[in-house]
């Protein structure tokens, strides 16, 4: 059985599908609407997508995307989020200019990153602004398990605003589930 999420491994959409649907393949697919097709088209059985975090809130369309398709949502769960500030092996915060991450991301650490006086970079995940970044004066914001798959350092830990940080995922299935 197969899961689609947006991003790339590392990705919290990620994560969320090996901690709620740990039987299941995960896909990753480029978008939101991507993940839906992959469940509309049975390439994927189920779905994953992030529905509202409690520090930035909705996740801007992901309600709207289901209510215009024949998905059903099947399951809800949270899960903690927990921020990095990832750099380059041998980068230091110190010599940061910017951070990159999803939209949503960013706001969850936007007290960090005007502390730490950085200037924002939109990326479509945490995975992607993780598995391009190539400047040691960039950062991006994603998971302990980004930093992993990606070779990268963590930086600063847990650098969201809210220490109960976490993230309502929605898991779809087919109009038959």
């Amino acid at each position: 059985m197969r899961v689609a999420y947006q991003g790339l491994p590392g990705a919290f959409s990620h994560e969320a599908c090996l901690a709620f649907l740990p039987d299941h393949e995960p896909v990753a697919e480029p978008s939101f609407e991507a993940v839906v097709e992959a469940v509309v088209d049975k390439r994927a059985d189920r779905g994953v997508l992030p529905l509202e975090n409690v520090a930035a809130g909705p996740v801007p369309g992901v309600r709207a995307l289901l209510d215009e398709t024949s998905v059903r949502v099947v399951g809800e769960h949270s899960m903690p989020i927990r921020m990095h500030l990832l750099g380059l092996p041998g980068a230091s915060v110190e010599r940061l200019t910017s951070v990159a991450s999803h939209p949503m991301a960013l706001k969850q650490c936007r007290r960090a990153v005007e502390r730490l006086g950085l200037a924002t970079r939109h990326s479509s995940s945490t995975a992607v602004a993780a598995a391009g970044l190539k400047d040691p004066t960039e950062a991006v914001l994603a998971s302990e398990a980004a930093a992993k798959a990606y070779g990268l350092e963590i930086l600063l830990r847990n650098v969201h605003d809210d220490p109960e940080n976490a993230t309502l995922f929605a898991i779809l299935g087919g109009r038959e589930c």
